[in-house]
């Protein structure tokens, strides 16, 4: 892999991310607190998906992947909000920031707990299972490089690999696809809001791993 390589991976996922953050600006939630607050979840994953796209961009690739862990789980709790959350969870992520409220949110579930709740929700089993995936396959690395351990140190030595800035890349993209299935979701009329999220799908191939496009409804 080359720099043009990564220039065009670069310029692929840029118009990707405006593609996405065009269509989501077009929709609202559904006025129900539940939905409100799993979109502003999903609208987090897809902020820390752009964030690590300008890092790397900028040459940054280190600091760039220590954002896909944030992006990741900003993503499983937006779809935990929705499907697995208990109302009362609901009201104490949906309240005013206040110390109190912050330390009442803290004692929520961990993520591997989310995870295992959606197992037994509601949700589509592929979606659960991508998401299962995607943290099997990518969170020990993930975890190193959001806080300061082997893998980000190394690099800080060796270089940063084209190749491993575009799977970068590609695997915060195809999360950027799932956020946009579920802001989409959100609305409560996928009938109008879906046919863009699948579009996707075929217009940038060539730039997120082969996932299943969300199905017709």
């Amino acid at each position: 892999m080359t720099e043009e390589n990564l220039r065009t991976a670069i310029d692929r996922t840029t118009q990707l991310h405006e593609a996405v953050e065009t269509h989501v600006a077009s929709l609202i939630p559904y006025p129900e607190k539940r939905f409100v607050v799993s979109f502003q979840a999903g609208l987090l994953s897809v902020d820390h998906a752009r964030g690590a796209l300008i890092l790397i961009a900028n040459g940054l690739g280190t600091s760039a992947l220590s954002l896909l862990r944030p992006q990741y789980e900003s993503l499983v709790r937006g779809i935990w909000l929705l499907h697995s959350a208990t109302d009362n969870w609901v009201d104490k992520v949906g309240e005013p920031l206040t110390v109190e409220s912050a330390h009442r949110a803290n004692e929520g579930p961990m993520l591997a707990e989310m995870l295992k709740q959606l197992d037994a929700s509601d949700a589509p089993v592929q979606l659960v299972e991508q998401l299962r995936q995607f943290k099997d396959m990518s969170w020990k690395a993930l975890s190193s490089y959001t806080h300061g351990g082997i893998h980000p140190l190394a690099r800080t030595l060796t270089g940063f690999p084209v190749q491993l800035a575009i799977d970068a890349m590609r695997n915060s993209n195809a999360l950027v696809c799932i956020a946009a299935q579920l802001t989409a979701i959100l609305t409560g009329d996928s009938q109008r809001s879906m046919p863009p999220v699948r579009k996707l799908h075929v217009d940038f191939a060539d730039c997120i791993p082969i996932i299943k496009p969300p199905a017709q409804s």
